[in-house]
């Protein structure tokens, strides 16, 4: 049998170390979460068995691209569905049951509507249930962002104003953001108002992340890469726990 030859000229071994570092990263802040998690007092939002639910809402989908990116091609919905299935991930791996609004391109929309509006409508009321069935859930939305001016960059977080929590989480995650990959984000969370309608109205903790802006080339070219999805998915995540974290301290 012949032999096979490589060229390892074309290995790219910085990518490689990184990659293989950031996976042990993410397994050792897991097993960390882990054995906190075993520690420590449950808070007011782990379920009855003890396992802290987390709804995963990926926004838009179907017909409803959400923005559009800076080459008029790219849609938000894509990259908010690959965020959220790589943000399930990681909570699945960390013990956390997972409630995903939607796993595929579609809106959640009742059948037999026949506008695009009243499709919409019913796509955000039947979001809004599932809220609604999952009291002692944690809300994560995610969206991708959009701006006139190109140069805007950078996470931000909106977080509903009917939960005092939902500051904390909020600060919590874009901290995250900017310790693990944004060092230069220096965006403040802000109250989501009426136009933001699933964090207007939930009750849970609740946030929406707008993970970057599509009007930025560079940064919707990112956006696009699994690797910085990857990023992205675990900055909320750390974020997350940090957040778990900080309350379980304040019940014990």
């Amino acid at each position: 049998m012949a032999k096979r030859y490589y060229n390892y000229r074309n290995l790219d071994v910085r990518q490689a170390i990184f990659t293989a570092l950031f996976i042990l990263l993410v397994l050792l802040v897991i097993i960390y979460v882990i054995r906190r998690v075993n520690e420590s007092a449950q808070p007011a939002f782990a379920t009855s068995d003890n396992q802290i639910a987390v709804i995963i809402d990926a926004g838009h989908g179907g017909e409803d691209g959400g923005a559009v990116g800076y080459d008029n091609n790219t849609c938000e919905k894509g990259i908010n569905l690959a965020v959220a299935q790589k943000l399930k991930q990681f909570l699945t791996i960390g013990g956390f049951r997972v409630i995903m609004t939607r796993e595929k391109d579609q809106l959640l929309n009742d059948e037999g509507l026949n506008t695009v509006r009243q499709r919409k409508v019913s796509d955000i009321q039947n979001r809004m249930q599932i809220i609604e069935k999952n009291p002692d859930a944690i809300f994560i939305s995610i969206h991708q962002n959009k701006f006139t001016q190109d140069s805007a960059n950078g996470t931000q977080i909106f977080y509903s104003p009917n939960n005092s929590d939902s500051e904390d989480l909020a600060q919590a995650i874009q901290d995250s953001f900017r310790e693990l990959i944004q060092p230069d984000n220096s965006r403040q969370v802000k109250k989501a108002g009426k136009e933001i309608y699933l964090l207007y109205h939930s009750k849970i903790p609740s946030i929406m992340v707008e993970c970057g802006f599509l009007s930025n080339q560079n940064e919707c070219e990112k956006l696009l890469k699994d690797e910085y999805q990857n990023q992205v998915a675990f900055s909320i995540y750390a974020g997350l726990m940090k957040y778990i974290d900080k309350s379980k301290k304040g019940l014990e």
